[in-house]
């Protein structure tokens, strides 16, 4: 299995950031807009994000990292996480679409005008053929011999609620997410890996769910990740309690909120068959 496997599924649990589609699929009609929100948010509890961050622009950060790096309400050029151990930067275009990244070294870049996803480390570089719509969502991904290696779909709003990429950069994993909103909200993100046995057999490699939490001001407050435990044949163990068993769990708190209301420090600690604390330094870029 590639150093490089995750696209959408390995980004800011614990010290690594995750940067964790095609038919009949809806889309929203939203534009995007730069509105700001009050620099002092702890004074409105009533503090929420713009209704004018489109649908859309959360669609490419959801497709390409996880819900952790989402904007408050203002649209972002550019952000750098680091911790002790990584570096991360990810940049916009002035639509707010992730345009490219450097994840230790991990590399992708997005044409938005050639339809093409240029993905891999500095010397083994893959070219894909993304499929949009009329919003730039990305319904799909095809390789050079015209394999579907991703593909997204939407709820009736727009909200992508599901990536799956099968055979992404040479791996032979399928990786799927489902994301889970309350409104506009990203309220649960729930992970699987798969390797395919044969054309009608999946063997379970990764179960894990992530709770996303808001503070009273709507801004992010915690996320907490847990990896279950799988059996020999890939299915879910379950204790004496009748209860799912959890092999890891992350927890990160995040704070120090800038005037637009995203987090800039964060705490990731994981408990279980492996513990370790990460530090986490985000500094933000606006449009």
């Amino acid at each position: 299995m590639k150093k490089y496997i995750p696209l959408l599924s390995i980004l800011l649990c614990s010290s690594t950031l995750l940067i964790t589609g095609c038919d009949n699929k809806k889309t929203s009609d939203t534009t995007t807009s730069n509105s700001t929100v009050s620099s002092n948010p702890d004074s409105n509890p009533s503090t929420k994000p713009s209704p004018e961050l489109s649908i859309p622009v959360i669609n490419s950060y959801l497709f390409h990292t996880e819900p952790e790096l989402l904007p408050f309400s203002k649209a972002i050029k550019q952000q750098h996480i680091q911790s002790a151990s990584s570096d991360k930067l990810i940049n916009y275009n002035e639509q707010g679409f992730v345009a490219n990244y450097n994840l230790d070294g991990l590399q992708a870049e997005i044409n938005y005008d050639t339809a093409k996803y240029i993905y891999g480390m500095k010397d083994t570089r893959s070219e894909y053929a993304i499929t949009f719509d009329a919003n730039k969502n990305i319904l799909g991904m095809k390789n050079d011999q015209d394999d579907i290696v991703a593909i997204s779909e939407f709820d009736e709003q727009g909200h992508l609620i599901e990536t799956t990429l099968s055979h992404f950069a040479e791996n032979n994993v399928i990786f799927k997410n489902q994301i889970i909103y309350d409104q506009d909200r990203v309220e649960l993100v729930l992970y699987n890996a798969y390797v395919p046995i044969d054309e009608k057999t999946k063997f379970p490699i990764l179960s894990q769910e992530k709770d996303v939490v808001y503070n009273a001001n709507k801004q992010l407050e915690k996320t907490v990740t847990k990896t279950f435990k799988l059996t020999s044949d890939g299915k879910i163990i379950i204790n004496d309690k009748n209860e799912q068993e959890v092999e890891l769990t992350e927890t990160c708190n995040y704070s120090d909120y800038n005037e637009n209301n995203d987090w800039t420090k964060a705490i990731c600690v994981t408990t279980g068959e492996e513990s370790k604390t990460v530090n986490l330094t985000r500094t933000i870029q606006y449009e």
